[in-house]
């Protein structure tokens, strides 16, 4: 093999692991972690800092709200344990009691997930359809309503 085609073997394998290691390290920071809260909250300590994602369901009575209506504090349970949740941003229509939730973001040194991102799923409209006949035959429901 020439010294020619030797300068240009080694260019393209230089390029080559430049390439794969942008591509690793470019991939490892933006990875974000899916829990759900019996998997972090008795981990928050180790995990803080650390990008997650994490699903729960709001606490009934929970949520509270600053003045400007922009910084939200909430509770997130699942099987009886909690993650407290602090989300700075307008929150969605279907963000309330009972809400499944999904925050994405980090814990901070006490324990409290500071939330970045918020999507919530409002638990009725994920039920079981009611069945509007035993309803209608009460008188209850106008027949435009059964199905």
């Amino acid at each position: 093999m020439g010294v020619g085609r030797r300068q240009v073997a080694i260019a393209v394998t230089v390029i080559l692991v430049a390439i794969v290691y942008v591509f690793i390290t470019g991939l490892s920071d933006t990875m974000v972690y899916y829990y759900n809260v019996s998997e972090v909250s008795e981990r928050r300590a180790e995990l803080t800092g650390d990008a997650l994602r994490v699903h729960g369901q709001v606490v009934p009575g929970s949520i509270e709200k600053d003045a400007t209506g922009l910084t939200h504090k909430f509770l997130i349970e699942e099987g009886g344990l909690t993650v407290p949740v602090v989300y700075r941003d307008i929150v969605p229509d279907t963000f309330q009691d009972r809400a499944d939730a999904v925050v994405e973001g980090s814990f901070d040194s006490s324990g409290t997930f500071q939330a970045t991102f918020l999507m919530a799923k409002c638990p009725s409209k994920y039920e079981a359809e009611t069945d509007y006949a035993q309803f209608r035959e009460a008188g209850i429901v106008a027949p435009a309503q059964s199905r």
